[in-house]
């Protein structure tokens, strides 16, 4: 399993969490462990989240959940396994300005 950590900007107006036009941090699985290959599935699909201007910072590959102790990630990377991704979105927004 292929995890994998970065910002994304918010584009939607219709969350209590998230604001459109501010950047939040978030935490991926994918059941695909190549990156390049699947960039363009996973733009996608945060994108139909309503995310955008994703920037990616760093990966890793978890063989399995046995050392993941938070149950939120443990949830996530089970629920990716089942349907070959999963993302986790934190609410606190980042200060940062990405410039692709």
């Amino acid at each position: 399993m292929l995890a994998f950590n970065g910002t994304a900007e918010y584009t939607e107006n219709d969350s209590d969490k998230f604001e459109n036009g501010k950047r939040y941090a978030f935490l991926m699985f994918s059941t695909d462990e190549n990156l390049s290959e699947v960039i363009e599935d996973v733009a996608n699909f945060l994108g139909d989240l309503g995310w955008n201007q994703i920037d990616i910072r760093r990966t890793k590959i978890v063989p399995n959940d046995a050392e993941i102790e938070d149950g939120v990630v443990k949830e996530a990377f089970e629920y990716a396994r089942d349907n070959r991704f999963a993302v986790i979105r934190y609410p606190e927004a980042v200060d940062e300005i990405v410039n692709l």
